[in-house]
């Protein structure tokens, strides 16, 4: 979303802010259509900002722009292809060090690659899986960088596999069992319970809830947390 929208802006969005002397902004395929489709929490109006993001020239300026503006507690919008919990999420992934290529993600949202994207998505169990089989393809990408472009398609591109068939636990067993040592890396780190959720890909106030259930656990086995 451009600033040159802001004339049907909601005034509190961080964007209003950003400095008008961005030509980029000029080449963008959002002017004159309806802000609200961008702040809105309906699925629906959400994936049709997106889709207007992801076959815009300059989505990855705007990502670049938008996570300027970002406050590191309250952010809302999709802004750059990205819905505020994906980029609180990149923001963590930055924190591990794992910046994205985003002009590969741009690659692999091309129509010469999204069909194989779409394809590892549907049959690959985690992006570990999704990025070996991109670098058996002869491309040079990393788990980020295919975590962006799979966001950019639409897709969840979530840290936490998806669960075998025959595996029946929860997101929050699986969280419990396989993540809690992520989980109190992460907030060793400094990372906020919110931030370490969107990272893992359990965005929200359940997901948030999960991961301080693990960190209680964790204390209670004993484990040394940060304060």
């Amino acid at each position: 979303m451009t600033i040159l929208n802001a004339g049907m802006r909601r005034p509190t969005t961080p964007a209003a802010s950003a400095p008008a002397s961005q030509d980029w902004k000029t080449r963008s395929v959002c002017r004159g259509e309806l802000a609200d489709d961008f702040y809105s929490t309906i699925k629906s109006r959400k994936e049709r900002a997106r889709a207007l993001c992801v076959g815009c020239p300059v989505i990855v300026e705007c990502l670049n722009n938008q996570r300027q503006s970002d406050d590191a507690i309250y952010r809302w919008g999709v802004g750059g292809g990205l819905d505020p919990e994906q980029r609180r999420a990149l923001e963590v992934e930055e924190l591990l060090g794992n910046v994205p290529n985003l002009a590969m993600a741009r690659v692999l949202v091309s129509p010469r690659w999204l069909w194989r994207l779409r394809q590892l998505k549907a049959g690959c169990r985690s992006l570990e899986g999704m990025t070996a089989a991109l670098r058996k393809d002869g491309l040079f990408v990393d788990e980020v960088t295919v975590r962006v472009a799979v966001w950019w398609s639409g897709g969840e591109g979530s840290r936490m596999s998806r669960l075998a068939p025959g595996d029946k636990r929860t997101w929050r067993a699986q969280l419990r069992d396989d993540y809690a040592d992520v989980v109190v890396a992460l907030h060793e780190l400094g990372a906020r319970r919110a931030d370490i959720a969107a990272y893992l890909g359990i965005p929200g106030t359940n997901g948030a809830k999960g991961v301080s259930d693990v960190l209680k656990a964790a204390a209670a086995s004993g484990l040394e947390l940060a304060a």
